[in-house]
């Protein structure tokens, strides 16, 4: 198995991944996200990693960055999408690909990640609501539960929440 960063070459594969992983009704946003995100230029960029056995791509997961109205000195990222392919869930590779993701941004100094997923997958790397509280996204969530976030490199959250922006393509209503 080989994790490594996504090219834009790899974009049918990794559609290909999200086909298997995501239901009919959310695999085609998902999959839109996804060329959205392959295509954005922004500093800081986003960044997308890959899981590859035998050359053939099963697992995606991009982490994208946020920024905050207030001038702050709070670096910040949001984790989605995650997909693995349907023949390959439950072998640990979300795992192991959503760990390569927050270890890189750790290493370049990101303060936090947040998350809007399932508490009971996202809870095992450390996210929690108490972080993600934090942190004010531009839409009403559907599911405020499963908006989570963790802190990076010993970065103590805010007391008072902080509202943010996402680059474009994760600026959708019906993705929150």
């Amino acid at each position: 198995m080989n994790i490594r960063t996504a090219k834009n070459k790899d974009l049918p594969s990794i559609q290909n991944v999200i086909k298997t992983s995501f239901p009919t009704e959310e695999n085609k946003l998902i999959s839109i996200l996804a060329r959205e995100l392959s295509d954005e230029i922004s500093t800081p960029p986003v960044k997308s990693f890959i899981v590859e056995i035998d050359d053939k791509i099963i697992g995606y997961v991009s982490f994208s960055p946020i920024f905050f109205k207030l001038n702050t000195n709070i670096s910040g990222y949001i984790l989605a999408p995650l997909a693995v392919s349907s023949n390959n869930q439950n072998q640990g590779i979300g795992t192991q690909i959503v760990n390569f993701g927050i270890s890189e941004l750790t290493k370049i100094g990101i303060h936090v990640l947040l998350v809007y997923g399932d508490p009971g997958y996202y809870k095992r790397f450390g996210f929690n609501e108490d972080i993600g509280k934090s942190f004010v996204p531009k839409y009403t969530l559907k599911y405020p539960h499963g908006w989570l976030g963790i802190k990076l490199n010993n970065y103590a959250a805010p007391i008072l929440p902080i509202e943010f922006e996402c680059i474009d393509g994760l600026n959708k209503p019906e993705l929150w």
